[in-house]
């Protein structure tokens, strides 16, 4: 109190700025500093932990893991999911522990269907690493326990089990991806997807004087937008198969579908977006012609006025298949690549069409966080 009415004093016999400049000489300065260099550094670690983890993500990305469903388990014991345990344990977890996989994530079932839909299981190794040899002596003990592991008992109805291998090995691929990657053998057939992210096609092939492929605006509507996947398909069989994009889709947990996209649908996106012209554009549909699948596949089957695409006997082909992009809403998404088999030379057998089925999770709150498109 002493120092207040001495300092109160001592300003009347000086100026009112001179008494305010030298008040302020008097505050804990140090103190005032250190105050607001805590506010800008919470302010600069909430957008690094928040935003932009979101924006380095995928927001779709491999079958649910399985710890993060445990977790939400342990939270909400009462949740409308079911985490399943491995049918006939006794006779899959031998199996599976003599090629040193363990299981990493499923698909999701809810309560009401938990005795009515197959699970699909997906292996991996502990280090999420790619080995065919591996995973084809896997699958040739698999296929031979299969019909008693899920052939139903007195106490336990069992369904079918589907079973998948996720791995981390970009080197698989002749572009190299960014993501985990599903593979799945089925019939002498093995198919590897994975998907990849706006901000990292932009990166990769919006540069320079071409628009991506894959190019979109905001301004876009939904299902003008795109979700882009890579896909390697490998043919073990003697005979070859067909593939066409277009009788390739994606649903959700809605029933909701988003078909596969062509060349020509891309280059009729183009159409609508005004910014997008000239020799850009043009050098973006050369690009997509490399690097789009069905653009790397050979012909294989010529009828009068038309001819089909696929993979020959013994070969493998990779490319790029983009589909309508899911909406916002969806979580529980399943790609369905179709694949045709021709029957042997000279048989009156017709061609089978295989189902290749893998399950995605999406994300709304990492898509909406995502970076805007950008030139590079």
């Amino acid at each position: 109190m002493k120092w207040f009415f001495k300092q109160t004093k001592s300003c009347q016999n000086l100026g009112r700025e001179s008494c305010v400049s030298k008040r302020f000489e008097r505050l804990p300065q140090t103190f005032l500093l250190l105050n607001i260099g805590i506010f800008f550094l919470l302010g600069f670690t909430i957008l690094g932990c928040g935003g932009q983890s979101l924006q380095s993500m995928s927001p779709i990305q491999p079958v649910q893991n399985i710890v993060d469903v445990q977790m939400e388990k342990e939270k909400n014991p009462n949740s409308d999911v079911v985490v399943p345990a491995i049918p006939a344990a006794n006779l899959a977890q031998p199996i599976i522990d003599k090629h040193g996989l363990q299981t990493v994530g499923f698909r999701l079932v809810k309560v009401p269907d938990a005795n009515a839909k197959a699970l699909t299981y997906v292996f991996a190794s502990p280090e999420y690493a790619f080995s065919p040899d591996v995973w084809n002596q896997f699958l040739t003990e698999w296929i031979e326990v299969e019909p008693q592991i899920e052939l139903p008992t007195e106490n336990e109805n069992r369904k079918v089990v589907d079973v998948l291998f996720l791995s981390d090995f970009p080197e698989e691929f002749d572009i190299q991806s960014r993501q985990p990657f599903l593979t799945k053998i089925l019939d002498g057939i093995t198919v590897s997807i994975c998907y990849w992210r706006r901000t990292d096609l932009d990166r990769k092939y919006n540069r320079g004087n071409a628009y991506s492929p894959f190019y979109e605006t905001e301004a876009l509507r939904q299902g003008d937008k795109t979700d882009v996947f890579y896909v390697k398909i490998t043919n073990n069989r003697n005979e070859y198969i067909l593939f066409d994009v277009k009788k390739c889709e994606v649903s959700d947990q809605g029933e909701n579908y988003y078909p596969g996209l062509d060349f020509d649908d891309l280059e009729e996106r183009f159409v609508y977006m005004s910014r997008a012209s000239g020799l850009s554009v043009k050098h973006g549909l050369e690009k997509a012609r490399q690097i789009l699948i069905e653009k790397r596949m050979p012909i294989v089957e010529k009828q009068v006025g038309f001819h089909r695409v696929g993979v020959k006997p013994g070969e493998s082909v990779e490319g790029f298949i983009p589909f309508r992009q899911v909406k916002l809403n969806a979580t529980d998404l399943l790609v369905i690549l179709r694949i045709e088999k021709s029957p042997p030379p000279g048989g009156a057998q017709r061609y089978q069409t295989l189902e290749f089925n893998f399950p995605f999770t999406h994300s709304r709150s990492i898509r909406t966080a995502q970076p805007s498109p950008q030139r590079y």
